[in-house]
């Protein structure tokens, strides 16, 4: 009896993994359909970058907007899958390149950690500058370069060797002082977590040492506090994040898992790197416009660190625009608001100069 009992419940769980399957199926062939572009460019392939094959997508309604290269956070955390929910509508305006860095998502699936290699912020930087070479090259135009979290510091890193490439730079959530950054972190979280009454959490956390963490089991347990603390919106995108990663329009299941493996790959890799850099260790002078996109509740990147720098930075334009009631997750939560400024005012910095009308002679 109990080996028939256990036959009709495999059987049964196949039959509701099956039905889930199917709804998936059907649910991403709807979608593909909807992001279908008749015009423009949609394209999808691996381009060599600095001695190994990377994941990179293009789309764009119009090849003669701006190119806008999204340098995903992390380390690791591929922002391809997500694109659909993070970037939706910007084929308007950009022509929107999403690259799965050495390390993150497809290009760690492809190759893992033995063919990836050692990962360090140089070796990243020269992969960045490879593809943005080969958007110039592409397109026949600089770059809007856009920075998350991580890809923020980065983004800093590539404009500092070859501002050449690039028509703006674009910081959300930027990196200012990783270790400065952390200590503020944690002691914020630990004062929201008491603010709301939360005397378990904040035991929990004060359970964890302080930074620098002894490893990154830490910096998780802080991090998951951090999350618990933030607004509702934020909240509920991380907590939605895995059903979001296989529910792509272009997801396959292996996604959820490349996703998973190369963020704690690349994190492992880099980490103890990130802890010793500062935006300002070799000066405060850029040769590209700088825009600072920042959630004035983010304690991730803590804003505090973005405002007491902003002003000191020199650069051709520089300007910080600030979101109120936002987290770390700004282009998300307040997606309408961060798209519009993105656009407004990286539109004077990527417009031709208008083309000078020759006078007749007399």
């Amino acid at each position: 009896m109990a080996g028939r009992g256990l036959i009709k419940g495999l059987a049964a769980g196949a039959g509701l993994l099956a039905a889930a399957l199917g709804l998936r199926a059907v649910a991403q062939r709807m979608a593909r359909a909807a992001a279908y572009l008749p015009e423009g460019i949609d394209e999808k392939i691996w381009l060599p970058l600095n001695g190994l094959e990377q994941w990179v997508t293009f789309r764009g309604r119009d090849l003669e907007k701006p190119v806008l290269l999204v340098l995903h956070g992390g380390p690791g955390t591929s922002m391809t899958q997500l694109a659909h929910q993070a970037f939706h509508d910007w084929d308007r305006d950009f022509i929107v390149v999403n690259w799965d860095q050495r390390g993150a998502g497809r290009t760690f699936g492809r190759h893992g950690a033995k063919r990836t290699g050692p990962l360090s912020i140089a070796t990243m930087t020269a992969d960045g500058l490879a593809l943005a070479e080969d958007l110039k090259a592409r397109f026949g135009r600089p770059i809007v370069l856009l920075g998350i979290s991580w890809g923020s510091l980065l983004g800093v890193e590539m404009i500092r060797r070859r501002p050449d490439l690039f028509a703006a730079y674009v910081g959300a959530g930027q990196v200012v002082d990783m270790a400065r950054g952390e200590d503020i972190s944690y002691a914020e979280t630990l004062m929201r977590l008491r603010a709301k009454g939360d005397e378990r959490g904040a035991r929990r956390l004060e359970a964890v040492p302080p930074p620098p963490y002894p490893d990154l089991k830490s910096l998780a347990r802080q991090r998951k506090a951090l999350i618990s603390t933030m607004p509702k919106a934020e909240r509920e995108v991380f907590s939605k994040l895995p059903l979001t990663l296989v529910m792509a329009p272009d997801a396959r299941l292996a996604d959820l898992v490349d996703f998973m493996r190369g963020a704690r790959f690349s994190i492992g890799q880099l980490w103890d790197e990130l802890m010793g850099w500062k935006l300002a260790d070799r000066g405060v002078a850029f040769d590209v416009p700088m825009i600072i996109l920042q959630g004035d509740l983010d304690l991730q990147t803590p804003t505090a660190l973005v405002t007491e720098i902003a002003p000191r930075l020199k650069a051709p334009a520089c300007d910080l625009v600030v979101f109120e009631g936002a987290g770390h997750l700004a282009l998300i939560t307040h997606a309408e608001a961060f798209r519009h400024e993105l656009v407004e005012r990286t539109r004077p910095l990527t417009e031709p100069p208008p083309k000078r009308r020759r006078r007749r002679s007399a």
